[in-house]
């Protein structure tokens, strides 16, 4: 688990993550410190922080697994696909449900999700209204998720 001494990574991982999926709606900072004080945020670790998961509040014995990031460095070895298992193992071990979103356009994070015991049990479209140069003209955008449990 995360801690106080950690903050600054996290605040950088967390902005990465955010300018990845270009969902800059919260400062960085508010949330990790949300994050840490609640004990959320797990590293994983390799002779150094190497990719980070959130395990979010417990709902109804379920509790969603969110803001997986790996650094672009540090990619393609394994890393979250270890943290986000050992986080499973850890939440299913005292008695919760895991859940996650993932983008169906991220093929890596889908297979990843899958071998380490995640199932599709639904899909889901997510709007955004933005608006646009133009004050009478908005854009809409929609994204496709798929909601995962193991």
């Amino acid at each position: 688990m995360a801690d106080s001494g950690d903050r600054e990574l996290i605040v950088q991982w967390v902005q990465g993550f955010q300018d990845e999926v270009h969902e800059h709606a919260n400062d960085p900072k508010v949330v990790t410190d949300r994050w840490l004080a609640g004990g959320q945020v797990w590293l994983w670790d390799d002779g150094g922080p190497k990719s980070m998961a959130v395990s979010r509040e417990a709902v109804g014995g379920a509790v969603r697994i969110s803001g997986v990031y790996t650094p672009p460095e540090s990619r393609r070895r394994g890393y979250a696909e270890a943290c986000v298992h050992a986080l499973s193992k850890r939440l299913r071990e005292s008695g919760h449900r895991c859940l996650l979103y993932t983008d169906l356009g991220n093929p890596t994070s889908n297979s990843i999700y899958r071998r380490i015991g995640y199932r599709a049990v639904a899909e889901g479209l997510r709007y955004r209204f933005e608006q646009a140069l133009s004050q009478t003209d908005d854009k809409t955008r929609a994204s496709v998720s798929r909601v995962g449990t193991t």
